[in-house]
């Protein structure tokens, strides 16, 4: 039986079929703890973060409806709910990690992550400094949420670092169960919506023009674009 079919029994009531989505896709909860465990996590137990991966998983199937969400398949959207849950936790833990933003993570909407920003690996000078670079991740968020699908976007986020350490491409293929050359696509895919977009014709270059012309940090900002910015222009 399938993922979707069993969120479909779960959905009506079936709580076996809950048991048996959890055990069918624990690995991908534990693989997703696993490249959490190993990042910034202090003394956070791996035990807790495969608990909050589980709650995700839980989440998406009460919500998801195979209907939307660009027709993703039930792993593709639980991938997203096991990452917002893991990764708020982490968060909200982290209370000594200064270089995390603190924002909190909404569960308001299906497939949007507004909230969720990485721990930025800078420790930079000043407040407008953080300010400026929240507002170019959110800039980015929306842009990825208006022109790509929900596999392409987890597929970004995932090699670029965006909600924990950057992933290779194998990596991302044991994920989605798809060969690395696929992931090479679905990445170059979306890449390309995003260099498309009005935002990138227009909004990118402001930004990238600023970064140039602000003699504050200007190699910790550049590098920072750089990182995001790899292949969009």
């Amino acid at each position: 039986m399938s993922n979707e079919e069993l969120v479909l029994l779960y959905q009506k009531g079936d709580k076996q079929a809950l048991e048996i989505l959890i055990e069918n896709n624990k690995g991908r909860v534990f693989k997703i703890a696993n490249k959490f465990f190993v990042g910034k996590t202090n003394s956070i137990d791996f035990d807790d973060l495969i608990q909050e991966g589980y709650i995700g998983l839980i989440i998406a199937s009460e919500k998801y409806n195979p209907n939307m969400d660009y027709h993703a398949s039930f792993i593709t959207y639980a991938t997203y709910w096991i990452y917002q849950r893991i990764h708020g936790f982490i968060i909200q833990k982290n209370t000594n990690d200064e270089t995390s933003l603190n924002i909190p993570v909404s569960e308001e909407n299906n497939s949007e992550l507004q909230d969720i920003i990485e721990f930025i690996d800078y420790d930079f000078e000043n407040v407008e400094e953080k300010i400026y670079l929240k507002k170019l991740r959110e800039d980015l968020e929306r842009v990825m949420n208006e022109n790509t699908t929900l596999k392409e976007r987890e597929i970004l986020k995932l090699h670029y670092g965006w909600d924990c350490k950057e992933c290779t491409l194998t990596y991302i293929s044991g994920i989605f169960n798809i060969t690395s050359s696929r992931v090479h696509q679905i990445e170059n895919r979306a890449l390309r919506k995003i260099r498309q977009s009005k935002w990138s014709r227009v909004e990118y270059k402001k930004y990238y023009e600023s970064i140039r012309h602000n003699y504050k940090s200007i190699e910790k900002k550049i590098d920072f674009a750089n990182k995001y910015f790899q292949g969009i222009i």
